[in-house]
C-alpha cells in the first residue's frame, strides 16, 4: 500500500502479485494490482508496453468481476479503461453495466453522454469541414441532405446521450447545462 500510495505503481504491482499469489480470493489485493496496472497505462501512447499494461488492467479487474459480478469499482475502471482508449462501443457497454448495478452513479450517466458525443462529434466537424464552414460559423448545417444523413445516422446515439445526461442531472442537479439543444 505504501508503494501504491507512493505513486510507485511497478513496485505495487510487484507487492499485490505476490498478495494475490498468497490468496487469490481476496478482491482487495486483486483490485489494487489492477488499478496499479491501469495507473501505468498512458492513454494515447502507442507501444506494446502501454498495450500490455491496459491488458494487465483489464486482466485483473475481470478476475475480480469473476468473483463478484457486481464490483462498481472493478466496472467503473474497465469503463474507464475503454473510454481512455477511445473504444467508445465497449466504453458505452460497460458504463450501460454500471448504470445496471448502480443506478445512483451520475459519473456514469455523465460519462454515457460523452461517449454519445465522442461518436457523433466528428463526423459533424468532418460534415462541416467538406462544406467549407469555418469553426466559429454559427448554426447548424445548412445543406440538408448532409444534415438529414448525420440525423440517420447520429440521431439515436444523441438522443441516448442527452438522456443519460438527463438521468445525470436527475440524480446530481447542477446549473444549467448547454447541451440541452442541438445542432444538426
Amino acid at each position: 500500500m505504501q508503494a501504491f500510495k507512493s505513486a510507485q505503481y511497478p513496485e505495487a504491482v510487484e507487492h499485490f502479485k505476490t498478495a494475490v499469489e498468497l490468496d487469490p480470493n481476496f478482491p482487495t489485493a486483486r483490485l489494487y494490482l489492477a488499478t496499479a496496472y491501469m495507473q501505468q497505462y498512458i492513454p494515447g501512447s502507442i507501444s506494446p508496453e502501454n498495450d500490455q499494461m491496459a491488458k494487465a488492467a483489464y486482466d485483473q479487474f475481470m478476475k475480480v468481476l469473476e468473483q463478484d459480478p457486481k464490483n462498481n469499482l472493478a466496472i467503473a475502471s474497465v469503463a474507464s479503461l475503454y473510454l481512455s482508449q477511445n473504444k467508445w462501443d465497449d466504453a458505452q457497454q460497460w458504463f450501460e453495466k454500471l448504470t445496471a448495478v448502480d443506478p445512483g452513479n451520475a459519473e456514469a450517466y455523465y460519462s454515457l453522454g460523452f461517449v454519445a458525443w465522442s461518436k457523433w462529434y466528428p463526423a459533424y466537424g468532418t460534415a462541416r469541414a467538406n462544406l467549407g464552414m469555418r469553426q466559429e460559423d454559427p448554426g447548424p448545417i445548412k445543406d440538408k441532405k448532409v444534415r438529414d444523413e448525420l440525423k440517420a445516422q447520429y440521431g439515436s446515439v444523441i438522443d441516448g446521450g442527452l438522456k443519460a445526461l438527463d438521468k445525470a442531472l436527475e440524480i446530481n442537479p447542477i446549473t444549467t447545462m448547454p447541451w440541452r439543444t442541438r445542432t444538426f
